[in-house]
């Protein structure tokens, strides 16, 4: 008698906990997949200039010693480099992100990006997307003897980065990185918007047309110069096929599936001279 009731309430105690562990799976697999659905946070880093010279290093230069320290420290701290395309296909196609997602770009198309920015991808497996001015890279075909201080991407470099698997391109308009009378790309005081619109569309597919001529390739990305944005330029941005943009607000990004719109104003963290890999890694991760 006394075995029998100590079994029953054994068997008791093993459904009970049968129906614990149960309500627990319940309770744990919808809220994995609910943050699946609800996104997942990008932080980029905005770099331009890469070079050895300590006279040049400031808010836009930094050294190529500095930057392999950052490509260490989120290797190590467990991130992985992703091309802007594979945010947009995680948004748009259901695509998968690593856990960690960091994007690295470089602004402007420097020579030096492939002088010193391309071996470091390559040492350490990770990915950049180059943002690329469609007249700089025109001039830089007539450059006989280029130099990392000042020279810029030609097509034939575009195409050796691209070959390369470690680089993905982006238009950063044809003659619109300026501050002259027209602020960037964005519209002019007292200008109507079919100028605008017809200035814009010519500046940003002759690039386009260009890379497509030279390249074999149009970008899905368009990265504004300077990072100045008017609700003008978000439209035609859009009207003109490109996918996603980014501009140069420093907040982490934040991604939703099937949310077309959270690809464009991306943001970004400049990257300066001025704080350590440490400071400002830990500034934008916290």
């Amino acid at each position: 008698m006394f075995v029998s009731i100590k079994l029953r309430k054994a068997g008791c105690i093993v459904i009970i906990l049968t129906l614990m562990l149960s309500v627990a799976v319940a309770v744990f697999i919808p809220s994995r997949v609910k943050a699946q659905q609800e996104g997942v946070k990008v932080p980029i880093i905005m770099y331009h200039s890469i070079l050895k010279d300590e006279a040049m290093w400031g808010d836009y230069v930094l050294s190529p010693m500095e930057l392999e320290k950052d490509i260490i420290y989120l290797k190590s701290n467990g991130y992985e480099a992703v091309f802007v395309s594979q945010l947009i296909d995680y948004v748009e196609n259901d695509g998968e992100l690593p856990e960690k997602p960091v994007v690295l770009t470089f602004d402007d198309g420097s020579y030096n990006n492939l002088t010193y920015v391309l071996p470091l991808l390559k040492k350490y497996d990770f990915k950049a997307t180059f943002s690329v001015v469609g007249k700089y890279s025109e001039i830089a075909c007539e450059d006989a003897e280029p130099s990392p201080g000042y020279s810029y991407l030609d097509w034939n470099d575009i195409n050796k980065l691209r070959k390369s698997g470690y680089v993905e391109i982006a238009n950063h308009s044809y003659d619109m990185h300026s501050l002259d009378e027209r602020r960037g790309s964005t519209m002019n005081n007292g200008e109507s918007y079919d100028d605008y619109r017809r200035a814009f569309y010519n500046d940003a597919f002759k690039t386009q047309h260009l890379l497509e001529d030279n390249c074999n390739f149009t970008p899905e990305v368009y990265t504004y110069p300077y990072g100045l944005i008017c609700d003008a330029a978000r439209h035609l941005v859009k009207s003109c096929g490109f996918k996603a943009s980014i501009g140069v607000e420093e907040k982490v990004n934040f991604l939703i599936p099937s949310d077309s719109d959270c690809l464009y104003d991306m943001c970004r963290f400049n990257r300066s001279a001025f704080e350590s890999t440490e400071e400002f890694m830990e500034r934008i991760l916290k």
